[in-house]
């Protein structure tokens, strides 16, 4: 991608405010209070909220770009209007609810309600779908495309440099520095979709050119693919940004009207990295569609406007990065390491968890170079296991017995990763026997099983 001193220049200003941001949190909050740290003193009011869950929703960009790239406007039915109607459902029934609760960790609320046994399977859980190999290799990506260095270079610099921004100042770092993101994402892919009009054409003449499967519904994939991500958007019940962000909201309403208000921001943003993706694919030939966003943006778009972009770009992906490290390395400092010892903060332990989190982050990048399939498959196995106990958890009117939500969690990860891994080496070894379980998505006898065992073992209080 060509860029000049000024594209450079606006890049180099976009790091300089995230690291300065970090850099204040150095010198001003070395708070060692749990709370504090973790959810920002449960002080963060609604342009805060806002801001901070929109950036932080957003990390998959380059996939977002791939997938429209390859498949068309199916992309908005998969990893779009699915989440607006999970977060809808879920700023309805669940946010004040969590608000109100005195946990600060998905693991600490299971450990409230089941115990400890069902606590630690849930950390696993939990570590299993915020590790943020995806975005490490999102970003990744960015710096080799950039600076032509290599991948391991450019992943083991792009974590490094997210984890400095919230080592420090925790929660309350990430939220300033998601709020700055979040201003660089819009006007970085408002300014794409406009130069993409005024270069490119219209709408109705970039869509005269795409193959006629980008028009579809569900483009070239089987409709138990595009339903399978209706189940995983129901991931936002168990995300634990959300969570992390409405526990630490400045009370119940903000906790919900923020999740209301992010909508309409999302819907905006899918707006712009929808039409912006389909305007790739009708004008460009790509050998790599995860690029489809930054090769776009180099054709049409003046120099500054580049740098622009690719700060939004850097930005989008940064968010999700860092908020999904910290809240692994809560997870770690809260739930995990207090198991086994005893005198270690919570802070501490935290700031530890954040360095397993980002050597595991690029170990897993390079294992699993593809950021869609590290989102499905990590969400397949997560999503089934922890739906039911955790939206039971926050009820007053139904319960679930401690030894039933160990039995959904255990049964569903068990059923999901026999799936996965038939639908995966059964072919490659000779396993006829296994073939029937390509006619299903691993999610989907897995989302069955919880769903049953739920009807089965949930009951109603008594008066």
């Amino acid at each position: 991608m060509s860029l000049n001193l000024i594209d450079i220049l606006i890049i180099a200003l976009y790091f300089a405010i995230i690291l300065a941001i970090g850099i204040r949190f150095t010198r001003k909050d070395k708070s060692e209070n749990k709370e504090s740290y973790i959810l920002a003193g449960r002080r963060v009011t609604l342009p805060f909220f806002v801001a901070s869950l929109v950036a932080t929703w957003y990390g998959n960009i380059m996939g977002m770009g791939e997938f429209v790239y390859n498949y068309g406007i199916v992309a908005f039915f998969c990893f779009a209007f699915p989440y607006y109607i999970a977060a809808l459902f879920f700023a309805i029934f669940v946010a004040k609810r969590i608000r109100a609760s005195a946990a600060a960790t998905i693991p600490e609320q299971i450990k409230l309600t089941y115990g400890n046994k069902a606590s630690a399977i849930s950390s696993a859980i939990i570590l299993v779908i915020t590790i943020p190999a995806a975005y490490i290799l999102i970003l990744g990506k960015l710096i080799e495309l950039f600076t032509g260095w290599s991948l391991a270079v450019s992943l083991i610099l792009g974590t490094v440099v997210s984890l400095l921004i919230i080592y420090h100042g925790g929660l309350k770092a990430d939220i300033i520095a998601n709020t700055a993101q979040f201003i660089f994402m819009y006007i970085g892919f408002g300014g794409l979709l406009y130069f993409c009009l005024v270069k490119l054409g219209s709408f109705d003449e970039m869509i005269a050119k795409l193959p006629a499967e980008h028009l579809k519904a569900t483009g070239t994939l089987s409709w138990q693919y595009v339903l399978a991500w209706y189940i995983i958007a129901f991931q936002t019940f168990i995300d634990p940004s959300f969570h992390q962000r409405c526990a630490a909201a400045k009370n119940p309403q903000t906790a919900k009207n923020g999740i209301l208000i992010s909508i309409v921001f999302w819907c905006i943003f899918d707006f712009l990295t929808l039409t912006t993706g389909l305007y790739s694919a009708a004008y460009l030939q790509l050998q790599s569609p995860l690029d489809a966003y930054p090769v776009l943006a180099d054709a049409v778009m003046p120099n500054l406007w580049k740098g622009l972009f690719l700060v939004a770009v850097i930005a989008t992906v940064m968010s999700t990065l860092e908020s999904y490290s910290f809240i692994s390395a809560a997870t770690f400092g809260n739930d995990i390491f207090p198991l086994f010892f005893k005198k270690l903060s919570h802070t501490l332990g935290t700031k530890i968890g954040l360095i397993l989190t980002g050597v595991l982050g690029i170990l897993l990048a390079i294992a699993i170079p593809s950021a869609i399939d590290l989102i499905y498959k990590t969400s397949s196995i997560a999503v089934p296991a922890l739906i039911i106990p955790l939206t039971v958890s926050y009820t007053k009117k139904y319960y679930l017995a401690r030894k039933h939500s160990l039995l959904i969690m255990i049964l569903t990860i068990l059923i999901t990763l026999f799936w996965t891994l038939s639908n995966e080496y059964s072919v490659k070894f000779g396993l006829e026997f296994l073939y029937f379980t390509h006619n299903f998505e691993p999610m989907m006898p897995g989302i069955i099983m919880s769903v049953f065992l739920g009807i089965l073992f949930v009951k109603k209080r008594s008066k």
